[in-house]
């Protein structure tokens, strides 16, 4: 087959991170080319990218190639053979082989039923799947927590937590399928879909360059036994769903979460870490303890103890003790105000930022 090198790079560049890098099957290194698309799994998310030059078959060594071409001309025209388990390269000003597996050695494509088919709001769902894979819990021994819930209706809802935090986040995206209450996406396959979201270029919408920036990136959402297949421009994603029954989210959150109190986010970020080092010694405990106008941000170990303070509106005094690493990634690059929902010192701590999801952090018990 002949491709253009900038067309195959961008192909392999996109597919990469799809591409396990200590796979279970050495074959899973590989692109796939066939049947005019380029295909990558880790068998528990498949993207297929289509690629009409791709009229022949042939495996591609990811990251070896993908190596190769950031140093030939973008222009060149690429000719690929594959000769047994041999892939050769061949342009104008060079050539290059590689080892390479049989392409039927890949793994087929997953073949889904959709039971459920519609466009939605891409920019809003994959925002807000981003925004929660990073509450995902990575320990094993319970499947269900390592990925996103996603509740079907009339309005979905999106959900995740490992234990000691969750996130929750009500979508403005209507789809409701029969007989199918909710489905946990992985978190891994939600970061892929970040990544294929966010290289798949805009199709064109609109009579202007505003109504092209303004408006709403659509894709197509679909569901099948046990997977989610997901449609955006010329890139399709099949995702194996995590099975069994998801935590009661719902009931986690608390009803009601007063008193409140509201502290600038960039403020509050540098005072907790002023006292980050002290904390490390101490299993990260982390101490806020407020009154109506200014909150101590305290930390204490064995060998030392910090404290600081930064302005704060509350509606009552209170205090809480709250794992430090938790609360600096929730104020990671937030730049407004950042509201706290304290009931008591043994309850969950309620976080709300703007549009951002709802963030509920378990407290940390000690000795005042």
């Amino acid at each position: 087959m002949e491709i253009k090198v900038v067309r195959l790079r961008e192909a392999l560049n996109l597919l990469q991170p799809v591409v396990p890098k200590k796979p279970t099957l050495s074959v899973l290194t590989n692109v796939l080319l066939k049947d005019g698309r380029a295909e990558a799994t880790d068998l528990e998310t498949a993207v297929a990218l289509e690629l009409p030059e791709a009229d022949g078959q042939c495996l591609v060594p990811c990251r070896k190639v993908a190596d190769l071409l950031k140093r030939v001309p973008g222009n060149e025209t690429l000719t690929l053979e594959q000769k047994g388990k041999s892939l050769n390269l061949a342009w104008s000003g060079g050539k290059a082989s590689y080892e390479a597996p049989s392409p039927k050695d890949y793994p087929p494509s997953p073949k889904v039923e959709s039971k459920a088919q519609r466009s939605v709001d891409g920019d809003t769902l994959v925002a807000a799947l981003s925004s929660m894979a990073d509450y995902c819990a990575t320990a094993e021994n319970r499947p269900v927590l390592t990925g996103v819930t996603v509740y079907f209706g009339e309005r979905l809802e999106a959900m995740a937590g490992d234990g000691f935090r969750m996130v929750y986040q009500p979508l403005p995206i209507a789809f409701p399928v029969d007989g199918v209450d909710s489905v946990v996406i992985p978190a891994r396959s939600i970061q892929l879909l970040g990544h294929v979201w966010d290289k798949t270029p805009r199709a064109p919408t609109g009579s202007s360059l505003v109504e092209l920036i303004t408006s709403r990136r659509q894709l197509e959402l679909g569901l099948g036994d046990g997977m989610l297949i997901v449609r955006l421009g010329r890139a399709t994603l099949v995702i194996k769903l995590i099975a069994g029954s998801p935590p009661n989210w719902r009931q986690l959150i608390p009803s009601d979460v007063r008193p409140e109190v509201r502290v600038l986010a960039p403020e509050f970020e540098r005072a907790v870490r002023r006292v980050q080092d002290a904390a490390s010694d101490s299993k990260g405990i982390l101490r806020l303890s407020w009154s109506e106008v200014a909150m101590t941000v305290s930390a204490k170990s064995e060998e030392n103890q910090v404290e600081t303070t930064v302005p704060v509106e509350a509606q009552e005094p209170g205090r809480v003790a709250i794992n430090i690493s938790y609360l600096l990634e929730y104020l990671r690059g937030k730049q407004g105000l950042v509201t706290m929902g304290v009931k008591s010192q043994q309850e969950p701590v309620v976080f709300h930022y703007g549009t951002s999801p709802l963030v509920i952090i378990m407290p940390m018990f000690v000795q005042w």
